[in-house]
């Protein structure tokens, strides 16, 4: 008995001074700058959300926050010096729905486990793709899009900015669910897609709103279907969506600011707080709408789950589709 009373004494002698310290370290949290990084370069969605997260939490913490821009492999290299960094909220990372959840969900051999390697903090932004296609396209929605593969089978044409990609993901996607078969024809990236399609060499891609509204309105593609749950302000408010005729489907992008794995709670609550209050102010929307975002108010535990939502299907996804990347 005396010798597991004394192991008691013992274990609360040692966790005492620890419970005290925590509280107090998250009082003076933060005493020294914040650095975000981001594995774009300056000017892309990623860096534009970084500096948006940069200035809110700036602004409200009143210490600096600085984006470190680290360039490189799909975010690989901001990616890889996350995890390597102390959870103590003084290194952060804004870091892309491709990046994070879609790119591992293909790989042979994933470099991280985005469930388990990271503490998701909050999303900063995010924004919609769309589906359009050639002019001379002769479907005008999905839905038309759909009959129109069902009666001329293996002819319709798809492209993407490479094997693996999100707008690539969300063809394959698109067609599973609707029962139909179309040809991929990736590109190096999004803009020889884009202006393939502009020229009428290929019939329909996923864009983002962003890229592709502007060849929209200068009526140089027409605009079959926005993929979100509800009508967006990026897609000029349009209401066609692809999910009328695909129930279920939306495709797009975000943001997410997060930490190294193992952050405290108490500042993972800190943090998300900022992120979502400044989003949900008058002039929240008007900020994310500047650099074509728009908001998502999501508690930590409704971003991991949105992560283990994405692992799952795109897993299944590339499974289905034999997509495997490096």
């Amino acid at each position: 008995m005396y010798s597991i009373d004394r192991r008691k004494l013992l274990t609360t002698a040692l966790l005492t001074p620890l419970a005290g310290a925590m509280p107090a370290f998250a009082n003076t949290y933060p005493s020294q700058p914040i650095k975000i990084l981001c594995g774009s370069a300056a000017g892309g969605p990623t860096d534009l959300a970084a500096r948006l997260a940069a200035r809110w939490l700036s602004e409200r913490l009143g210490q600096p926050a600085i984006v470190d821009n680290r360039v490189g492999a799909n975010s690989q290299v901001a990616i890889q010096l996350l995890m390597q960094s102390k959870p103590d909220g003084y290194t952060l990372a804004a870091i892309p729905r491709g990046a994070l959840t879609i790119a591992p969900s293909l790989q042979k051999a994933p470099r991280y486990d985005p469930l388990k390697d990271f503490t998701p903090l909050a999303i900063v932004g995010q924004f919609p793709y769309v589906l359009v296609a050639r002019n001379s396209f002769p479907a005008n929605d999905a839905a038309g899009l759909i009959e129109y593969a069902k009666r001329n089978p293996g002819k319709v044409t798809f492209g993407s900015a490479g094997i693996g990609s999100t707008n690539h993901l969300a063809g394959e996607w698109f067609a599973n669910a609707a029962g139909v078969s179309m040809i991929h024809v990736p590109y190096k990236g999004d803009a020889p897609g884009s202006a393939d399609v502009i020229a009428g060499l290929i019939d329909v891609y996923f864009m983002t709103a962003g890229n592709a509204m502007p060849q929209v309105q200068a009526k140089k593609i027409k605009l079959l279907g926005v993929a979100s749950n509800a009508p967006s302000d990026l897609a000029g408010g349009s209401k066609t969506l692809v999910s009328s005729a695909v129930p279920g489907f939306e495709i797009g992008s975000w943001i997410g600011l997060l930490g190294p794995a193992n952050m405290p709670a108490d500042l993972v609550k800190r943090i998300n707080g900022v992120i979502n209050e400044e989003a949900e102010k008058p002039e929240g929307k008007p900020a994310l709408l500047a650099i074509g975002q728009e908001a998502v108010i999501a508690a930590p535990d409704r971003f991991k789950t949105m992560m283990e939502e994405d692992m799952k299907r795109f897993t299944a996804l590339g499974r289905q589709a034999k997509i495997e990347v490096d």
